[in-house]
């Protein structure tokens, strides 16, 4: 694909983001949201007043969406629920998991009211930024990389700090080129996910032509011999 570059660039000292827009600016993600970490299971209750809330898991968020089919509820001290509650424009992303679980996310719109998250889920609140920019950079291989690389990893298993995720250098655009940006972005990515949905009909298609073909051939419904005759 080929787009048209911008005018001038600057060099970046960013693994995998060797060079942006000389106009654009960059600041790490803790001076332009709060990363907040969620409620840890399997605190001790005894003698608290407590209450019921539902709260997001790993499981919950996937990777440019939200899987809200099951919300599972937890128990936490009641004068604790202001600390964990979700806010629509919240960025969530999940501490880690398997590597391809590691740092992926979706804004928060608030879908389910009250609702908190678990602490292997970030709410990451932008007060300098767009929510959807900020979920959108991200999402970008130069994110991912950064993620993998301060992440403590063991056999298929990583995980990141808040105070490392803080760390995040956020590429910025000027605001109303973010809204051209996210704009464009979506249009585009509408694109591809249609082609790639109009594949997979194709796909299944002639998936179910390979089967029906190879059961006519071996129920013996089709003469390769082209002689038409049965053969001793």
């Amino acid at each position: 694909m080929n787009w048209k570059p911008y005018p001038t660039y600057k060099s970046t000292s960013v693994p995998g983001l060797e060079q942006l827009p000389a106009h654009w600016k960059m600041l790490r993600l803790k001076l332009i949201a709060e990363v907040r970490g969620g409620v840890a299971k399997g605190k001790d209750l005894s003698g608290m007043e407590t209450v019921k809330v539902p709260y997001l898991r790993v499981a919950n968020v996937q990777d440019g969406y939200l899987d809200l089919t099951e919300v599972e509820e937890i128990e936490i001290p009641t004068k604790e629920v202001d600390r964990y509650l979700l806010k629509a424009g919240d960025v969530l992303m999940n501490e880690g998991g398997d590597f391809d679980k590691l740092g992926r996310g979706h804004v928060w719109r608030g879908e389910v009211s009250p609702c908190i998250h678990q602490n292997h889920v970030f709410s990451v609140r932008p007060h300098s930024v767009q929510s959807e920019w900020l979920n959108t950079v991200s999402g970008s291989s130069y994110a991912q990389f950064f993620f993998m690389c301060h992440a403590k990893q063991s056999t298929n298993l990583a995980s990141i700090s808040a105070s490392n995720l803080a760390e995040l250098p956020v590429v910025l655009p000027p605001e109303d080129e973010q809204r051209e940006l996210l704009a464009f972005l979506e249009t585009e990515t509408g694109k591809i996910d249609q082609l790639i949905s109009e594949a997979e009909s194709i796909i299944s298609l002639l998936r179910e032509h390979r089967s029906a073909l190879i059961n006519a051939v071996i129920t013996g419904q089709i003469d390769v011999s082209g002689t038409g005759k049965e053969t001793a």
